[in-house]
């Protein structure tokens, strides 16, 4: 019988691929008792990988913004301390959530 959570178990961030594309970003709020306030805790990058059929992963890195990228454009992009790993959500349905420490721009992929 196994009995390791795999919930617990860390995602291998070097298989999402080399490249990652920095789409969208907006602000995250905390909570208190469950219901959401106005206090931004930090913001949310929505990034693409192409080596997934640009499959999106928005990771969340608190305190303030440190990019921005305007709509219809990407930006090619490293984190640092990127952590990945499964939850489940309330309807039994397995989703992947990120976190890092931070970002900073990376040179472009060239072709």
């Amino acid at each position: 019988m196994n009995t390791l959570n795999f919930l617990k178990l860390t995602f291998d961030v070097s298989s999402l691929g080399q490249e990652a594309l920095l789409t969208a970003v907006r602000p995250y709020y905390a909570y208190v008792d469950g219901a959401k306030t106005d206090k931004v805790e930090g913001y949310k990058y929505t990034t693409v990988y192409p080596a997934h059929s640009f499959g999106s992963l928005d990771i969340k890195i608190p305190g303030e913004k440190r990019l921005d990228v305007l709509a219809s454009e990407y930006i090619p992009v490293k984190y640092d301390g990127l952590a990945v790993k499964l939850y489940r959500d309330n309807n039994g349905k397995y989703l992947l959530t990120a976190k890092a420490e931070n970002i900073r721009k990376a040179e472009a992929k060239r072709t």
